[in-house]
């Protein structure tokens, strides 16, 4: 009966490449993949699963899958942390895990992976309104899933995600306790479940405190640097002027930051500037940008442990159930405070 190194030994390539290709966990060049899979059908080979997997009716391997309109990671530098923070419960749990990102147009993929038992369950960032309730319907009833966005137009079943309407909330009372009463918004897309939450948190609590934001002070962009550029750039092409902006993440706070400069304008002393998700290089800006922190590695935490909740409990997976996680605040040097 064949073995992995014989397929190696045939391909060319070491052990560990094989188990590579054949398992999905690292990228393998498409020439090489070929030669083992031609190497697997030549020696007829069909791999077992181990004999733990066997007495378990597991095996053993969990995957967590982002949404994404694209298969680029440039924007998404949180996904490391999410990961960080499940294989931290995961893996003491003996399951290895496996990431990858799901295009809108691939979603039926997931379902293939739950029939297929490729996993034992899942964690899924939705990212988009839709994606939700299409993969509730889509997966198997019985199949352990927890979602870490909350769509706000359908409630899944199981949902462990950040509270994006209290992070708002903490930006938009700190702004108004700066004195700051006229605000700007360069938004992500209406249809990411994440903006879209900010964005009618921001207009409930711009008009709980009293902030003024104009039509022509919302931008929507792509959550990307160039989007935060060209939304500045209108913002200062305006005859009025807010006298802050709020970027939906700290990527399109750069770009803003960066048209700013471009244009001679000085921040914070001529147009304040708060961020959302606290990534790396948020502290490193000048000036610091002050924005809100996601905590990404607990919500890998919590989300696995609710995952293994599920596995352990079938009883409790068509339970309705979701479970907030607070943002922070992070105050640094882009808000002045206004004399009022």
């Amino acid at each position: 009966m064949a073995t992995v190194k014989d397929i190696a030994r045939l391909a060319g390539v070491s052990p560990t490449t094989v188990s590579w290709a054949l398992n999905g966990t690292r990228p393998v060049r498409e020439e090489t993949r070929k030669r083992i899979l031609e190497a697997v059908k030549l020696l007829n080979y069909h791999p077992k699963m181990s004999a733990r997997s066997l007495r378990a009716g597991k095996v053993f391997s969990i995957g967590i899958y982002l949404v994404n309109t694209d298969l680029n990671l440039r924007f998404v530098d949180y996904a490391f942390q999410l990961t960080a923070g499940a294989c931290h419960v995961l893996g003491s749990a003996g399951y290895s895990v496996q990431f990858d990102i799901i295009t809108l147009e691939n979603l039926d993929v997931l379902s293939k992976k739950a029939l297929e038992h490729s996993v034992d369950g899942m964690l899924i960032m939705p990212q988009f309104l839709g994606v939700s309730s299409y993969l509730n319907q889509a997966l198997p009833k019985d199949f352990p899933v927890v979602y870490l966005q909350r769509d706000p137009t359908f409630e899944v079943p199981n949902c462990v995600a950040v509270d994006q309407a209290k992070g708002v909330k903490l930006v938009i009372e700190h702004l108004w306790h700066c004195g700051h009463r006229e605000l700007a918004l360069i938004t992500g897309p209406s249809r990411h479940v994440d903006s879209l939450q900010r964005i009618e948190a921001a207009r409930t609590y711009c008009r709980k405190f009293g902030m003024h934001v104009k039509d022509a002070w919302t931008y929507e962009g792509l959550f990307d640097v160039d989007g935060g550029q060209k939304g500045m750039e209108l913002l200062l092409a305006e005859p009025e002027r807010p006298s802050v902006v709020f970027c939906f993440n700290d990527y399109m706070a750069i770009g803003a930051l960066r048209q700013a400069m471009l244009t001679g304008v000085q921040v914070p002393q001529e147009i304040s500037l708060v961020g959302f998700d606290d990534i790396a290089v948020a502290d490193a800006m000048v000036p610091a940008l002050t924005t809100v922190r996601q905590p990404w590695f607990e919500l890998g935490v919590r989300s696995a442990e609710k995952l293994m909740a599920l596995l352990n409990d079938e009883h409790h997976r068509g339970q309705t159930e979701t479970a907030m996680i607070s943002p922070a605040l992070i105050q640094r040097d882009s808000v002045r405070r206004c004399a009022r």
